[in-house]
């Protein structure tokens, strides 16, 4: 009976990690795509043609980014250069005259330890908390630059081009809680193609 449990749960588990892959565009830094199935582990894409297959590991060095697809919704993904660092692969909240970028984790705290999002822990005495932070960027820019932390001042300064985003962060109607909501009316307002 119990090699049957067993038997069980590897089956589960295998099941249960063979459904990361998402429906995808893979997008090469020539503009190219193949579709497939993909997933996002440590800053690295893994895409095979079909669910079957054994995925690949695909790069910035390659890759410019991918587009998760399926039932009506799409989620774009993008290698961003830091000024800093190398890049990194950001979710696209917005495009327009100033791309908005997300990165966010998940991890569970609980007691005196973190927990990465992809290591289960088994205390029950914590919670799962997400941070996130939010990167903006021109198309005529390199790197991009992170908007939420120190808002008030980085705000007033990137997007001190437009009076209108200014007095609404003076007015506190933009605040690091809507930066999406802050990067849409600049594109919508403010954006040229003069810059």
């Amino acid at each position: 009976m119990k090699l049957i449990q067993q038997l069980l749960f590897l089956f589960f588990i295998n099941f249960a990690c063979s459904q990361n892959y998402r429906e995808a565009s893979i997008i090469f830094n020539d503009s190219s795509s193949i579709q497939g199935f993909a997933e996002i582990k440590n800053n690295v894409i893994y895409f095979k043609i079909k669910q079957e297959d054994k995925a690949d590991k695909w790069s910035y060095d390659i890759v410019k980014g991918l587009i998760f697809a399926a039932y009506g919704y799409s989620e774009k993904y993008e290698y961003v250069e830091f000024e800093h660092s190398k890049p990194k692969l950001l979710q696209v909240v917005e495009e327009g005259y100033v791309n908005l970028y997300r990165d966010a984790k998940i991890y569970f705290k609980g007691g005196n330890t973190n927990f990465d999002a992809n290591n289960l822990p088994t205390n029950t005495d914590g919670s799962w908390e997400m941070s996130e932070a939010f990167y903006v960027k021109r198309k005529t820019e390199l790197y991009v630059t992170d908007i939420k932390f120190s808002f008030n001042l980085r705000a007033k300064k990137y997007f001190g081009d437009c009076k209108k985003v200014i007095e609404r962060i003076n007015n506190k109607k933009f605040t690091k809680k809507n930066i999406k909501d802050m990067v849409f009316f600049y594109n919508e307002y403010c954006g040229s193609d003069d810059e």
